[in-house]
């Protein structure tokens, strides 16, 4: 246990903080956080569009495309945009050995990743009336192997970062809408509309590079080859690879088992709250997101680790001042951006509980990744998405998308339990820990 005078001690440590860091990261976060909210808006007013243009079963067919696209780009990454900026926030000089190792993983990954997505979209478990826009969705993961967003990351370039992502939205909506209206249809619209979204983002920060960043790293501290290489073989990002594709397991699964085991509709009311939910949450990992370049960077100690635990009670008493604010005002949330609460406002509640939880949740990953524990988030996000599964496996044949709900929180309790008993019985900041190597055992 973490006693009241070690809590107290941290607060002071807190308040200490070099005033100078605190603006920075408070800069990075608003820099990333304009196109950030640039993004989320073009989302919302997407499936707002949808949802009272072509009603609540084509906002769940989508919403299940574009979660099994995650799937293929998570895979089609398999960590390397977390280990790219790592090792390029401490060997800015290496880009140029970093990018080119980078992308011939992500190319390989990519080939095998979108292979199996087509062959899911067409043969897997989902609604045939899905199957279409999931392989257009799954093809259009293929510009994002060429993606530098991580480069961006890796370089403190948040303004850069921000602007991508805002831009890639707001590209995708200009271009479904305008689709949708002169067809007269859905799918090759919005399947169209994505993959030029995805390539113009991905031409935009090449040009970038090339112009700007090139120069700028030239100068700067430079990595071994060979250090390079051992940090960007495969033994050493699949642990990661797979965290992240377990962590996208552990958020967005339930969809998938939705779409495999329950109706588009079901889907569709899900999705509506899980995105609520996301807006909320997305605020927050701004914050964590602008900090990793610092974090991977920063020394271990007694302050680091008091800092730390100050912070986690900082973000879960914030959090639960905003969850319960949010459970409020949930129906009016919903008919805001959907016109309708589309009998989703329970479901929403049921998954505002996890915002406190989610703050800590986020904190801890963003600091154990940056420490290089990546094996430690393996096992704790691998089990934590095993328990998600397990319990949407036995709910949602009982309950549909409220089971879904209900699993979501469960195992939002796990993992965020597993993570705290290990950042005290093992302190990922203190002194003698390394952190390339050190384990979750």
């Amino acid at each position: 246990m973490v006693s009241s005078a070690t809590l107290k001690d941290s607060f002071v440590m807190l308040r200490r903080v070099d005033s100078k860091s605190v603006k920075s990261a408070i800069s990075s976060a608003f820099n990333l956080g304009i196109g950030e909210c640039v993004s989320r808006l073009a989302t919302f007013l997407f499936f707002a569009y949808i949802s009272r243009s072509y009603g609540v079963e084509l906002l769940g067919i989508i919403a299940l495309a574009q979660t099994v696209a995650m799937y293929v780009t998570l895979g089609t990454d398999q960590g390397l945009r977390l280990v790219g900026a790592r090792l390029v926030s401490r060997h800015g000089g290496s880009a140029p050995l970093i990018m080119r190792a980078v992308l011939f993983k992500r190319l390989t990954s990519c080939a095998v990743c979108v292979s199996l997505g087509c062959v899911y979209a067409l043969y897997g478990p989902v609604p045939q009336s899905a199957r279409l826009y999931i392989l257009g969705f799954v093809l259009g993961v293929v510009p994002y192997a060429f993606s530098l967003d991580w480069l961006a990351w890796g370089l403190n370039k948040f303004a850069w970062l921000g602007g991508f992502r805002g831009g890639v939205a707001v590209t995708f909506l200009i271009g479904s809408l305008l689709g949708m209206s002169l067809a007269k249809s859905t799918l090759l619209p919005l399947t169209i509309a994505n993959a030029f979204a995805a390539m113009a983002g991905a031409a935009c920060l090449w040009i970038v590079w090339r112009s700007r960043w090139k120069k700028e790293v030239a100068g700067q501290i430079s990595g071994t080859r060979d250090f390079i290489q051992s940090e960007l073989r495969w033994m050493a990002i699949v642990p990661l690879g797979m965290a992240t594709i377990l962590n996208q397991a552990f958020h967005c699964f339930d969809t998938v088992l939705l779409g495999a085991m329950s109706t588009t509709a079901e889907v569709g009311r899900y999705s509506a709250a899980y995105k609520i939910l996301f807006l909320i949450l997305g605020v927050y990992w701004l914050l964590t997101n602008s900090l990793y370049p610092k974090l991977s960077s920063a020394k271990a100690g007694p302050t680091a680790r008091h800092l730390l635990l100050a912070s986690l009670v900082m973000v879960a008493t914030v959090g639960t001042i905003l969850a319960l604010v949010a459970c409020v005002f949930a129906p009016d949330l919903l008919r805001l951006v959907y016109g309708s609460d589309l009998g989703a406002t329970m479901l929403l509640r049921i998954l505002l509980v996890a915002i406190p939880m989610d703050f800590c949740v986020a904190l801890l990953t963003i600091v154990f990744v940056s420490r290089g524990l990546d094996r430690a988030i393996l096992v704790a996000i691998g089990s934590a998405a095993a328990t998600n599964i397990l319990f949407n496996l036995y709910l949602i044949p009982r309950y549909q998308a409220m089971g879904a709900a209900w699993a979501t929180l469960v195992s939002y309790v796990y993992l965020v339990v597993f993570l705290l008993q290990y950042t005290i019985r093992k302190p990922v900041f203190a002194s003698g820990v390394i952190a390339i190597t050190a384990s979750a055992t």
